[in-house]
């Protein structure tokens, strides 16, 4: 049984098999989504830990806690400072990525890959140390 009970993220773990993460090699990057059960039961105490609301759609891991989130950048997750986004669409999820500093062939997958992004399901984004985009599902938004 998945950490996160929904068909669409059970579907991507058959998928990613005994590794639990599956590699998506993009121009000189790589666009990884983890669904390891125990990373994705760690982003949801993250998630409760953040006093999240309804608008909570994305977790992200930044480089500054304070100001305006565009301000920052994303990085990897230890050191960091995790801060909760709204995106009222995978386009708009995308956007907050690019502003981020995560180039658009990256957030492209990001896109295409994560179901319910800028929807239906939290997402938590960060960095692996070699520049790769990291993508973890995280919860089922209630409505």
């Amino acid at each position: 049984m998945s950490a996160l009970a929904d068909p669409r993220i059970e579907a991507l773990q058959n998928q990613a098999g005994a590794s639990g993460e599956l590699d998506l090699p993009i121009g000189e990057g790589c666009f990884r989504i983890n669904l390891r059960d125990e990373n994705i039961e760690l982003w949801q105490e993250t998630l409760e830990q953040q006093n999240a609301t309804q608008s909570t759609q994305l977790l992200l891991a930044c480089e500054e806690s304070g100001g305006e989130l565009k301000d920052t950048r994303l990085t990897w997750v230890v050191g960091s400072a995790i801060r909760r986004a709204s995106a009222n669409s995978p386009t708009a999820a995308a956007l907050l990525l690019q502003q981020l500093g995560i180039p658009e062939p990256l957030t492209k997958a990001a896109v295409d890959r994560c179901p319910g992004l800028g929807d239906d399901l939290v997402w938590a984004f960060y960095l692996e140390r070699h520049g790769w985009l990291i993508a973890t599902p995280v919860a089922a938004i209630q409505p």
